[in-house]
């Protein structure tokens, strides 16, 4: 199984991206997903090692992701990666989860959802396993027929986990941008808004759950 794909392999289930931080639960795992791949020792180095701390505050200040990036691949070298093996390490985490410039996405697996009725419904476009959201897309809403918010993410068995970049409508006058990282449907950490009026602001997301 390619890398990429693994890695949202091992994050199914309840609790499954905290799991993966958790070398008693998922150490090896995505060795035997993908044929013990170099990338999966690369992404264990990067879960496991000198750079996890840095990682986490990351993904809790995601829309700032890139002023993380030299103390991550910094940390990964003390730990015996060269250069490009560390830089490998943390994109594969960036492509996993969808975050800006990496979406990459497997037209053979492109599918259309509908969900919901007259009131309130929904259209996703994007990767899809067994009928279900998984792998990157776009997940638009409609209230009475009106568009009212959509969300361009990650979703892992249906679920949103990663990179969200989404845009909602408030009380039918306002939109705002909402961005930063969501697990299970949560933004964690502190994520991002712009209004519409030019205003910016931070906003405390629900507390990733790693040790």
């Amino acid at each position: 199984m390619d890398i990429i794909w693994a890695v949202r392999e091992l994050c199914r289930g309840d609790g499954g991206f905290e799991n993966m931080f958790d070398r008693e639960k998922s150490s090896g795992k995505l060795a035997g997903l993908t044929g013990d791949s170099r990338d999966a020792e690369l992404f264990e180095t990067l879960i496991y090692g000198e750079a996890r701390s840095t990682l986490i505050d990351m993904i809790c200040d995601a829309y700032n992701y890139n002023t993380f990036e030299n103390t991550i691949h910094a940390k990964l070298m003390s730990d015996g990666l060269d250069f490009t093996d560390a830089k490998r390490a943390l994109e594969i985490f960036y492509t996993a989860f969808g975050f800006p410039e990496y979406r990459d996405t497997d037209k053979s697996r492109i599918a259309i959802l509908l969900d919901g009725d007259e009131k309130f419904s929904t259209e996703y476009v994007g990767e899809a396993i067994d009928g279900k959201e998984h792998g990157v897309g776009v997940r638009t809403c409609y209230y009475n027929g009106k568009w009212c918010s959509h969300d361009e993410c990650v979703w892992i068995n249906g679920e949103m986990t990663g990179f969200d970049n989404a845009k909602e409508m408030e009380f039918e006058v306002f939109e705002d941008r909402k961005m930063g990282f969501v697990v299970n449907n949560n933004f964690v950490g502190r994520f991002k808004c712009i209004f519409s009026d030019g205003t910016e602001s931070y906003e405390p997301g629900v507390k990733l759950n790693i040790r």
